[in-house]
């Protein structure tokens, strides 16, 4: 199974980074980033599955430091967002931060380990930048493009697009089924179920 369809599934069903470098690229951020976790992922001291809760802890911390989860609470939802009243919208935020940490956290720990990743070119992204990387694996080689932004002087994630399928995008279309065949409040609860049944 390729990556881009693992996180089909993982999406359907429902990194990372060291601290910002002052003046970094986002090469370089996107560079710190996935170094970082591989070093969790191949600590010597955190080998086995008797510390897999360890690592999925320093895995999470990086996750939390490096997405720009209130920009992608609110285009994951689209126009229904702004319809929502502002407790609405940060209990949304906060579920939705959560469930996307626990979902990548998951994935990271399953797939990702010793391959070795090559950087493409860096472009423009609408108001960001997209930085390509290809994830060489034994038999097989998986384009995988980091978006990124800045907030507030810091580059940040909010997209990651493995072997062309879109994190965001996927989000983006589950919620509008969702909230166009039945309520936000029944998306709402379908995420914090999802939510309790990860670990």
């Amino acid at each position: 199974m390729r990556w881009g369809k693992i996180i089909v599934f993982l999406l359907l069903a429902l990194g990372l980074g060291a601290g910002p470098v002052l003046g970094a690229t986002p090469t370089e951020v996107v560079r710190g980033i996935l170094t970082e976790v591989l070093q969790i992922q191949n600590n010597p001291a955190l080998n086995g599955s008797q510390h897999e809760a360890e690592r999925a802890r320093a895995i999470r911390q990086v996750i939390q430091r490096s997405f720009d989860f209130p920009y992608m609470a609110e285009n994951s939802l689209g126009p229904s967002f702004h319809s929502l009243s502002s407790a609405q919208r940060q209990e949304f935020i906060q579920v939705f931060s959560s469930l996307f940490q626990a979902s990548y956290t998951n994935l990271v720990l399953q797939f990702l380990k010793k391959e070795t990743v090559k950087y493409g070119p860096e472009t423009k992204e609408g108001q960001g930048v997209r930085v390509a990387t290809t994830l060489i694996r034994t038999n097989d080689s998986i384009p995988v493009d980091y978006l990124l932004h800045q907030r507030n002087g810091k580059w940040l994630l909010y997209d990651v697009v493995v072997d062309g399928v879109s994190i965001l995008e996927k989000y983006q279309n589950g919620f509008a089924q969702e909230v166009r065949s039945r309520s936000f409040d029944s998306l709402l609860s379908k995420m914090k179920t999802q939510l309790k049944a990860l670990p």
